[in-house]
């Protein structure tokens, strides 16, 4: 490595200084034992070190060393009588004879927010005195930041230890944010091949008393038994070999390995177990040097590596802060044994690994870390991130404490289970704020009411919690009110007799409804037609009556909502017609007879069911050309009746499909009454663009309308930035965060809602089409029914057996599943796929049984 008398005209003078033991080090530093109370104190040692300081004073088994401060003594509160530092280093080390770490202690490293590992240097396996005085300089110098900046910086020094198990134990498990656990990741050695990501690691996660929960032992690990190491390879002792070239470099001996600091695996790029670093080179985070391993002394890294550090051969000299008794375990007194982890490595051949025998990690270890874990939670007030070894006499020891800096969000308990479900159908896009209570809150109070009248769900819960909500403006809906989720105990649910007796008490209304039902949605449709077509042009309406108008719709909608929801309960199948098979017919017809795209939807106003409302965006029917011109919603007749304005009459359509096409006819109206009142609001001032009244809530613009002003930070509100789709299943945190549900595994989650057993080629609906192309989608958007002829399968994460695309495929007898978890993920387009329409069985095809599969057809 470089020198200091290389870099630093004055570096010399320091050096000689710190060798007769006349000045203190470089700058006239000093040091202060761990067991000081001043090292306690971040600003003046640094958060490394106060950490590991604080966790001493509490009794945890941290090892002896001492901090350089980055303040003068005199300058922290209580930070008297430090030692000289050659002192302190002659005492530590030995006067040399035990290698040392060097390692950054920044107090902006290691914090709640963020944890900088890797940002500073740290120094290993430091012998001599000269070696020191420049690795106590390397580090002050690695403070200076590629910005420019220079961050305060105090010095941690600590002795090395050979680590037969090292790893990281979190004091909870970040991965599911749960704090009723605790996550244990080991690896025979030190855990400088974990944190480096070179090898997995076993993972343990634990209860908070250390109980044994699951463990998940690393894929493709090196088997233990029968290993031999390469020629040329160094093996660490109590680890697996690894295999692999060692690159030239002077052999040193060493006292053992030294663990990472706790840092992230992506972070870390470190040569294999066993290699020979080269003199002089500076290794990343995750680095250490393991029990025989041969390394220079005085190697660089990057700070986030911890380093494995020992206490103090038995029976000898030790500075005046004693070195701290490990956990359960005392130091024993007299001289080193042969096999002790602090004894310096004389022999520089390499030595085979012993092949490891048992368990990892015992189970009496695994209590021991979660009581370390506790009693960490304990003394800094959070779960934290520890770094820890066993050594060979089965010691346990803490290398490092941090805060936990990312722990995943965790919905709370009892959370509502929501998804897009069947309502994604509908609005399968991100809605504006206006577009969600135009659509969304009269959708949410019409299934309440249906569900109400069903008895399907306490009125309680449906009066304080909304059936259908948004979340980043996409529709999810309640997946246990709406009963598309099992009961979370199934047991007491079927022993609960409050279902029952609702279900009872709602008897007698659904059974006279069930009757009345068919002659209540004629009602209906006849009352929407009439509105319909009796609603002049929006603009020839008054602002008073375009309000009147808008509040008829929502009112309207409502009742749709409601009757769809029964008509879809309590009726059977009134037959295969469906308002999206009218709509493809009238949609070729139109195109057959060259109606302009602009004014299909004005002559066929049927063909509005294969698209989704929406303020903002252009309406384009599905299977336009390119280049066809956009038609801009200024429709003259959405709907006037059931029959068209080219005279054609609907075909007869089931009560269900009825509701649903009059309540995309609804839906439009209301666009074309909103941009009415836009372009109104644009005219009078106040709001600039009228594609901007999406911004606006409901009372907002029926206040403006009427004469009120608009908001007054109207201007200043933003777009929604666009959000992924929401997942299948999932709840949300406190702070409105989407957690996913996890999947299951080895089980059959699809439906079958179109029978029979195919197999074809995925395609996600865009380029090139397979000539035996399996519709793989998200959700069963109504805007993919011209993509159904010619298709050999559907598959749909989400959706509805009655809903439109799924009743449109059974018109084609094309094998349909809906409810596959996470399809799209799981079958990218070109795989192959077979899928059973009856049992819901969805899987990839082995090429070889592609033709048995298709004899089955």
């Amino acid at each position: 490595m470089t020198t200091l008398d290389e870099r630093h005209e004055d570096g010399a003078r320091d050096g000689e200084a710190l060798r007769d033991g006349t000045a203190s080090g470089p700058h006239g530093l000093r040091a202060v034992p761990l067991d000081h109370p001043a090292a306690a104190q971040t600003r003046f040692a640094g958060s490394k070190a106060a950490h590991l300081a604080r966790a001493a004073r509490a009794g945890l088994p941290v090892l002896p060393g001492f901090v350089v401060p980055y303040e003068t003594a005199a300058d922290a509160e209580g930070a008297t009588g430090p030692l000289p530092l050659g002192s302190a280093w002659y005492e530590l080390s030995q006067d040399g004879a035990r290698p040392l770490v060097v390692r950054s202690s920044s107090p902006q490293e290691d914090t709640q927010e963020s944890s900088l590992a890797g940002q500073f240097a740290s120094v290993l396996d430091v012998r001599g005195r000269h070696e020191f005085g420049e690795a106590i300089r390397t580090v002050l110098e690695s403070a200076h930041r590629p910005d420019g900046s220079t961050a305060p910086m105090a010095v941690l020094v600590q002795p090395m230890l050979a680590a037969r198990v090292g790893g990281v134990l979190f004091g909870a498990d970040p991965v599911e944010g749960r704090t009723d656990r605790m996550l244990v990741s080991a690896v025979r050695g030190g855990p400088d091949s974990l944190v480096s990501g070179e090898q997995p690691g076993t993972n343990y996660w634990l209860s908070r008393r250390g109980r044994l929960l699951r463990t998940e032992p690393p894929e493709g690990a090196v088997p233990t038994e029968g290993a031999v190491p390469t020629e040329g390879a160094v093996p660490t002792a109590g680890a697996l070999p690894v295999t692999g070239p060692v690159p030239t470099a002077r052999p040193v001996p060493t006292a053992g390995p030294v663990p990472t600091e706790a840092a992230s695996p992506v972070e870390s790029t470190v040569p294999l177990e066993g290699t020979t670093p080269v003199e002089g080179t500076t290794a990343v985070k995750g680095t250490m040097p393991v029990e025989g391993a041969i390394s220079p002394p005085g190697a660089v890294l990057s700070d986030g590596a911890a380093p494995s550090q020992g206490p103090p051969p038995p029976g000898t000299a030790v500075p005046p802060h004693a070195p701290l008794t490990p956990e359960s375990a005392v130091p024993p007194q007299g001289p080193p044994s042969p096999d002790s982890p602090l004894r310096p490595h004389n022999s520089t051949s390499p030595v085979a690994a012993v092949p490891p025998e048992g368990p990892l990690l015992t189970s009496s270890e695994l209590r021991r870390l979660a009581r370390l874990a506790r009693r960490a939670q304990r003394v800094f007030g959070g779960p934290q991130d520890i770094e820890f070894g066993f050594d060979g006499d089965g010691r346990l020891w803490l290398f490092q404490s941090r805060p936990i800096t990312a722990m995943a969000a965790r919905p709370p308990r009892r959370s509502r289970l929501l998804g897009p479900g069947p309502v994604a159908e509908t609005l399968p896009g991100q809605l504006e704020p206006l577009e969600e209570d135009l659509w969304l809150a009269p959708m949410a109070r019409g299934l309440a009411a249906a569900l109400d009248i069903g008895g399907s769900a306490p009125r309680r819960q449906l009066r304080t919690l909304p059936v259908v909500t948004a979340v980043g403006g996409r529709a999810a809906a309640d997946l246990r009110l709406l009963g598309a989720a099992p009961a979370v105990h199934r047991r007491l649910a079927f022993l609960n007799p409050a279902p029952g007796a609702r279900r009872l008490a709602a008897a007698w209304r659904v059974g006279r409804l069930s009757a009345a039902l068919p002659g209540l949605a004629v009602d209906l449709v006849a009352d929407v037609d009439r509105r319909l077509a009796e609603t002049p042009s929006p603009s020839s309406l008054s602002s008073p009556a375009l309000v009147s108008a808008l509040r008829w719709a929502r009112t309207a909608l409502v009742s749709l909502h409601a009757q769809e929801a029964l008509a879809g309960a309590l009726l059977p199948d009134g037959g295969t017609a469906t308002a999206a098979g009218a709509a493809l017919t009238a949609l070729a017809d139109a195109r057959a007879e060259g109606v302009p795209e602009d004014r299909i939807a004005a002559v066929e106003p049927v063909v509005l069911a294969l698209v989704a409302p929406s303020l903002r965006a252009e309406l384009r029917l599905p299977g336009a050309a390119d280049g066809t011109r956009r038609h801009d919603r200024t429709v003259k007749s959405t709907a006037g009746g059931t029959g068209s304005a080219r005279g054609t009459a609907l075909p007869s359509l089931p009560p269900r499909e009825s509701l649903r096409l009059r309540v995309r006819w609804v839906q439009e109206l209301q666009v074309r009454l909103v941009r009415e009142g836009a372009r109104r609001l644009a005219v009078r001032g106040g709001l600039g663009d009228p594609a901007r009244v999406g911004l606006l809530r409901w009372e907002e613009f029926t206040a403006a309308l009427e004469g009120g002003r608009l908001p007054g930070d109207l201007e200043e509100r933003l777009p929604r930035a666009v959000s992924a789709p929401l997942p299948d299943t999932f709840r949300l945190t406190e702070g409105g965060a989407v957690v996913a549900e996890r999947g299951r595994t080895g089980e059959t989650d699809g439906r079958g809602v179109a029978g029979g057993r195919v197999a074809g080629t995925a395609w996600d609906g865009t380029g090139p089409r397979p000539p035996d192309a399996v519709l793989v989608v998200r959700t069963l958007d109504p805007a993919l029914a011209p993509l159904l002829p010619g298709l050999t399968g559907l598959v749909a994460q989400t959706g509805s057996p009655l809903s439109h695309l799924a009743v449109l495929a059974r018109e084609f007898a094309l094998p349909t599943v809906v409810g596959a978890s996470d399809a799209v993920r799981r079958f990218p387009p070109g795989s192959r796929l077979t899928i059973d329409g009856t049992t819901g069985d969805v899987g990839i095809t082995r090429d070889d049984a592609v033709d048995d599969v298709r004899e089955l057809r």
